[in-house]
């Protein structure tokens, strides 16, 4: 006997109910299955990120806090405190921009460094990232394992104290910017601007 239309319309959402709860499980599963590898990639990237922010030597991390929406991790040499790295987030041209900035205890920026981007190659992106060129002039040179950004460097020895004066100069302010990416440029400037801030009042609270 031939199914009429409206059993036809009971049984096809029957089976695409059950497709996707099938889906819906699946897709759970996979989640939970590869939440704890990710997470541990993303920790592992992070704390190899450290290494290059120009803190003093260290041989540990401490505990992480979280304070007003940026991270706070304490470096430690011997079981001394010798740094802090701070992490914050904002938007960029292309999306969010995660930023670490070293601090020594003096509350000086010892470097910084973009730890995840999503600007345009070429344009934002060369703000965001360390990359060492090779010319016919240091064909012979080991690469650094910091390369050199003269955006990025820019802050490096700066007084954090000093953040709520920080802009690009096409804002009036000190710190260069890239022409054709001053989205970029001035998102950068203001996360790490807004990291040194909150630095400073969490060492104010701690």
């Amino acid at each position: 006997m031939k199914l009429r239309d409206r059993d036809n319309f009971v049984v096809l959402g029957v089976f695409l109910g059950v497709t996707a709860l099938l889906a819906a499980v699946v897709l759970a599963v996979v989640s939970q299955l590869t939440a704890g590898p990710i997470d541990a990639a993303t920790q592992r990237t992070r704390q190899g990120a450290f290494l290059r922010l120009g803190l003093p030597e260290f041989d540990r991390t401490g505990d992480d806090c979280r304070f007003d929406g940026c991270l706070f991790t304490p470096v430690y040499k011997n079981d001394e405190l010798c740094g802090f790295v701070g992490q914050g987030s904002g938007s960029g041209y292309g999306g969010e921009i995660i930023v670490l900035a070293g601090f020594d205890t003096s509350s000086r920026i010892t470097g910084v460094q973009i730890l995840q981007h999503k600007e345009t190659p070429g344009l934002g992106a060369n703000v965001c990232e360390r990359k060492f060129q090779r010319t016919i002039f240091n064909l012979a040179e080991k690469a650094p394992a910091v390369p050199a950004n003269r955006y990025l460097d820019q802050f490096t020895g700066v007084n954090s104290a000093d953040y709520a004066s920080w802009s690009i100069r096409k804002d009036g302010g000190k710190f260069d910017y890239m022409t054709g990416a001053t989205v970029t440029s001035r998102a950068v400037t203001g996360i790490v601007a807004d990291i040194a801030g909150k630095f400073k009042a969490w060492r104010e609270v701690k």
